[in-house]
């Protein structure tokens, strides 16, 4: 099991969710940047990296990957709180996106604040924008999102199986959704499966207290609410997942599961590489 490379006959799929609620607004840490715009700028960095791995020719992306980016909280499009799709400018409602099309849409290219202070801002491209307001219907989003990447398998059955990475920093507050809880809709989403493997889920639990943070994580011990239930249903670190840290110099422990907590912006970045790097092949 995940052993499938990437191809353009066998693309991947990499779904995000957004926490978009009011709690958001916070400061994240020591840094200049509140969550809402350090989680949306680590996001718009990482795109960037997956367009740059699937750039064989100038000026273009090789179909890789389809992304979806989904927000829960505030949803500026439809009014209200809810979830929806989180791209912006002509892919505004959008659930799944091939790699080239992201790569030739951005919302802008613009300056992008440094979180580090005293560094200048870089100019880079950027499909999502920092919002927050309302509740955190995480539940939900994994229902939407489900349906997506139960169909997108349905219809490449041969490739890896779909990873899909929750950014948040707040409690759920639609659990039950549905008449099913947080944990039974990680369970239906990581049920979805390809002929190499189940549905990967990593998750990322953000706070706005500076302190020391963790990746791939091995315990829940010690984490406060709701650390101990991103935990539980974050994904156990597949083989390749593993080999990426170790690569990268981070120490993996046996039992590792694919969840991050209090991870400062080098962190949070390292981790969502990680997640979202598999083996490509032309």
């Amino acid at each position: 099991m995940y052993e499938k490379a990437i191809s353009r006959t066998d693309p991947g799929c990499i779904v995000f969710l957004l926490d978009r609620s009011d709690s958001m607004k916070r400061q994240w840490g020591s840094s200049q940047e509140s969550l809402a715009e350090g989680a949306a700028r680590a996001l718009n960095e990482i795109l960037l990296e997956i367009c740059f791995r699937a750039q064989k020719e100038p000026g273009t992306a090789r179909h890789y990957f389809d992304i979806g980016i989904f927000g829960y909280g505030m949803c500026p499009g439809a009014g209200g709180e809810g979830v929806e799709s989180a791209f912006g400018g002509v892919l505004t409602g959008r659930s799944i996106v091939g790699l080239p099309e992201l790569y030739n849409t951005p919302i802008a290219v613009r300056a992008v604040r440094s979180p580090v202070p005293g560094t200048p801002p870089s100019r880079a491209p950027v499909w999502v924008e920092p919002v927050y307001g309302g509740r955190t219907p995480m539940c939900q989003a994994m229902a939407v999102a489900g349906r997506h990447v139960f169909d997108w398998a349905t219809a490449h059955p041969n490739s890896f199986p779909p990873i899909i990475i929750n950014m948040t920093d707040g409690m759920v507050t639609d659990s039950p959704h549905e008449g099913a809880t947080l944990d039974q809709w990680a369970q239906r989403l990581t049920s979805i499966q390809t002929r190499d493997g189940a549905a990967l889920l990593f998750n990322v639990f953000l706070s706005p207290a500076a302190g020391d943070g963790g990746l791939f994580l091995t315990t829940a011990r010690g984490l406060p609410p709701p650390g101990p239930a991103l935990f539980g249903i974050s994904s156990p670190m597949p083989p390749h997942a593993l080999a990426n840290a170790r690569e990268a110099g981070i120490s993996v422990k046996a039992g590792a599961r694919a969840f991050c907590f209090n991870a400062d912006s080098k962190m949070l970045v390292s981790f969502l590489e990680i997640g979202t790097r598999v083996t490509v092949r032309d």
